[in-house]
């Protein structure tokens, strides 16, 4: 039995899934999340509605379900890895995971990594004498610079030796110094994350300021409003949403 589409998904958002290949809620859980938001007509509107739909049915998108085939080619570049390199590395992966488990493991520039949106948040690395966290960025190393004690930096990299651990309130504070930069979009679509990965709000910028439709979530990730911006004003017709998904 399949089940049906949100009922308020508009017009453009229902025929831009249509031609996705998107007709019910299985269908858009066995997508990506990322790769549903790109198509034609689909805005960040419709994908809360989609989210909150799948949440409470029990489903996710694909990008935040375990069996995906990255994870297996993850788990076969471990396997490869001599000792200790795969101790320390997949203790990092462990703690990425629990530090954002709602991100996709999935590949970056030919490492491992964890995205949202498919965007690389915090990857890793072998070398012959060494590991490295990847930031993905060029600031996050000198953002948190006052808290890595000493420790090696180079080549956008944080190294650390082999059959050693990165502690995990250090690789907190990575994540969430990448997030804080992820979300400093000044034109084109933004995304904030609370610590989790979890999307707080998110929406298109215009010269710094909001404009157009945006969306809000609870900590549980259910929608909590909607509604328009015009250069950073309120406009239109504003709603909030119950947790099982009304409009209140």
């Amino acid at each position: 039995m399949t089940t049906p589409l949100p009922d308020g998904l508009g017009a453009p958002a229902r025929r831009g899934l249509a031609a996705g290949g998107i007709t019910s809620l299985q269908d858009a859980a066995d997508r990506r999340e990322a790769d549903v938001a790109a198509l034609h007509g689909v805005g960040p509107r419709a994908v809360a509605q989609l989210r909150a739909a799948l949440a409470r049915t029990g489903g996710t998108f694909r990008a935040q379900q375990p069996d995906d085939e990255d994870v297996a080619a993850i788990d076969g570049w471990f396997a490869d890895l001599d000792q200790p390199h795969a101790t320390s590395l997949g203790a990092l992966r462990a703690t990425l995971r629990r530090v954002l488990p709602l991100a996709d493991e999935g590949w970056s520039y030919g490492s491992p990594a964890l995205l949202l949106h498919g965007t690389p948040v915090a990857g890793y690395l072998a070398a012959r004498d060494h590991c490295s966290y990847l930031p993905h960025s060029g600031s996050v190393l000198t953002t948190v610079s006052e808290h890595l004690d000493g420790r090696d930096v180079g080549d956008g990299a944080l190294r650390f030796a082999p059959g050693t651990k990165l502690p995990v309130a250090l690789v907190r504070r990575l994540v969430a110094a990448r997030l804080a930069e992820l979300a400093d979009v000044t034109d084109g679509m933004r995304r904030e994350h609370r610590a989790d990965g979890r999307v707080r709000a998110e929406g298109p910028m215009r010269g710094g300021e909001l404009h157009g439709p945006w969306a809000w979530y609870r900590a549980d990730g259910s929608l909590l409003r909607t509604g328009q911006f015009r250069d950073a004003e309120q406009v239109g017709e504003w709603t909030t949403w119950a947790r099982d998904g009304r409009p209140v």
